[in-house]
Formats: structure tokens, C-alpha cells, sequence
């Protein structure tokens, strides 16, 4: 008489499953940790990002029509932004404001609560 045996695809599934859902602990663990660190060190660069754009623009701006830069943007002059309207300073002065007024989100929202 012949003994059944079980299927070889059912046999430790549970500890499939287990290994698996280990695996996505883990994962997650050291996901949270290097996101951490990134935000650590990414912070410095965002909060001058705003002045390194206001620089490129004006880099940019000033550069001659000649330049090897302008090979890549064909047909743009370095005036043109200049007549768009508004100043570079201008731009600074928001970019600032908008700066200060994130910088203190938390502190408001703290007093106010």
C-alpha cells in the first residue's frame, strides 16, 4: 500500500512567509535610518539652494552670447531675462523671506498652541 505524502510546494510555507515578512522589517528598519541620515546631511544644501539659484541665474544672465553654454540653449539672448520684468535682487528678497518664514514654522506653530 502506498503512503500519501505531501506536496513539496506546501511544505514550509510558514516559514517562507516568516523569513519574507523579516526581510520587510529589516528592510524598513534601515530604510527609516539612511532617510534620517540623508535629511542630515541634504539640510545645509537646501537651505542655500535658494542663494546657488539666484547665483546661477545671474551667471547665466551675464554670460556672452558666444559662450559654449549657449550651444545649448540656442536662440536665447542674456538680456532677455532682464526685460521679463523684476530684478535679481528682488528675487533674492522673496527667496529670503520665504526662507525665514519656513525656517520659523515650527516655532510659530508651537506659540500658537
Amino acid at each position: 500500500m502506498a503512503v500519501a505524502t505531501r506536496s513539496s510546494t506546501t511544505d514550509g510555507w510558514p516559514l517562507k512567509a516568516l523569513v519574507i515578512l523579516l526581510c520587510y522589517v529589516v528592510g524598513y528598519i534601515i530604510y527609516a535610518a539612511v532617510m534620517a541620515t540623508a535629511a542630515e546631511l541634504l539640510q545645509p544644501l537646501l537651505m542655500i539652494s535658494p542663494l546657488l539659484i539666484v547665483i546661477a541665474v545671474h551667471w547665466l544672465s551675464t554670460m556672452p552670447s558666444s559662450s559654449t553654454l549657449s550651444l545649448l540653449f540656442p536662440g536665447t539672448i542674456p538680456t532677455d531675462i532682464h526685460r521679463a520684468g523684476g530684478s535679481p535682487w528682488g528675487v533674492a528678497l522673496v527667496l529670503l523671506i520665504v526662507f525665514v518664514l519656513i525656517s520659523f514654522q515650527p516655532f510659530v506653530h508651537g506659540s500658537m498652541s
